[in-house]
């Protein structure tokens, strides 16, 4: 599970290293960037998404936390 993570958080920062990167090359600014950010978190099919994993996480732990 904690290597699950690590790989998440990895990803995560090259994402975030890429897209800096890309609107460096662009002449694009910070404030262009968070705009497109709080779209796409704010995109109802970003919030069906979040909802649905949060499910699934909650029954994961559920399950886990159960066996024991």
């Amino acid at each position: 599970m904690k290597k699950n993570i690590v790989i998440l958080a990895v990803i995560v920062v090259a994402a975030y290293l890429v897209g800096v990167e890309s609107g460096k090359s662009r002449d694009k600014n910070y404030e262009d960037l968070r705009h497109q950010i709080e779209r796409l978190w704010t995109s109802p099919d970003a919030r069906k998404g979040r909802k649905k994993l949060a499910k699934k996480v909650e029954k994961s732990i559920a399950r886990a936390t159960s066996g024991r």
